[in-house]
């Protein structure tokens, strides 16, 4: 198969998954946007377990090696072949302008035939169902994750979040009520189990920190779709600090958009 370069910016690192074949090898995969401001789906990124987490977090600059998968004809999706961390991370301001041109709706995503996409919610409630205060190890806790994702419904995450929202601007769109997967959410959620205990405090605690502080924020959703249903995820969250107008740009590709717009700008 034919194999390519790309540089993308990390908006999501997904859960990891434990590999069927070695139980110390797992992977995690990655929702970025490329030069050409388009969303990918990469996978996988492989790590392991006591060597140190993912070398990469939300906001770097990889440059991955990517071919066509076999198995997943989603058109946006890429079997990573091998990676770099390029030691670039991006400033918040830098991911929002990214960003920006791909907010669209559920409703949108949908007739497009998407599987990934970026929404503005009007956060309505979140739904927060404690299926179980015990367990607390790390990788414990996101082979559960891993499992729900594969069996669905069948598979009860230890803690379930799910916001109940409108798109922003959509006037077709009658409200959703999705689950959240983001993985540092996630760790979020697993930290409050640990130390609150009695699953009321437990809602609590997630209220405060997932809903009403997040209401009062600038919020973006990266959605994603199940591989197998076909249903749609919260993916990843992004909410962006306050602008800080000295900031400079460290994205090359950012850097030479910018350079041709004044360029045009001064001709």
């Amino acid at each position: 198969m034919r194999r390519e370069k790309e540089e993308i910016a990390v908006l999501v690192r997904a859960t990891p998954e434990k590999s069927r074949r070695n139980g110390y090898v797992h992977a995690v995969g990655v929702t970025g946007i490329n030069k050409a401001g388009e969303l990918l789906r990469l996978y996988p990124l492989r790590f392991r377990y006591g060597e140190g987490l993912v070398d990469f977090r939300k906001n770097d600059l990889l440059e991955v090696t990517v071919t066509k998968p076999e198995h997943d004809l989603r058109w946006e999706s890429r079997k990573v072949l091998d990676y770099v961390n390029l030691e670039k991370p991006a400033k918040d301001r830098e991911m929002k302008e990214l960003i920006l041109p791909l907010v669209t709706s559920l409703e949108g995503l949908n007739m497009e035939g998407a599987s990934l996409g970026v929404v503005k919610p009007e956060l309505l409630d979140v739904d927060v169902k404690v299926n179980s205060t015990e367990t607390c190890d790390r990788q414990q806790y996101f082979n559960l994750m891993g499992d729900f994702l594969e069996k669905g419904e069948k598979a009860a995450m230890p803690v379930e979040v799910k916001y109940i929202f409108r798109c922003e601007g959509e006037d077709a769109c009658r409200g959703h009520k999705i689950i959240l997967l983001d993985w540092e959410l996630n760790e979020t959620v697993r930290n409050i189990v640990r130390g609150e205990g009695a699953p009321g405090a437990v809602k609590k605690k997630i209220r405060e920190q997932l809903f009403e502080l997040l209401k009062e924020k600038e919020l973006y959703f990266i959605m994603g779709t199940h591989f197998i249903y076909g249903t749609w995820m919260i993916t990843g969250i992004f909410c962006p600090e306050k602008e800080n107008r000295n900031q400079s740009s460290i994205f090359d590709f950012k850097q030479e958009r910018t350079d041709t717009a004044m360029e045009k700008i001064m001709t």
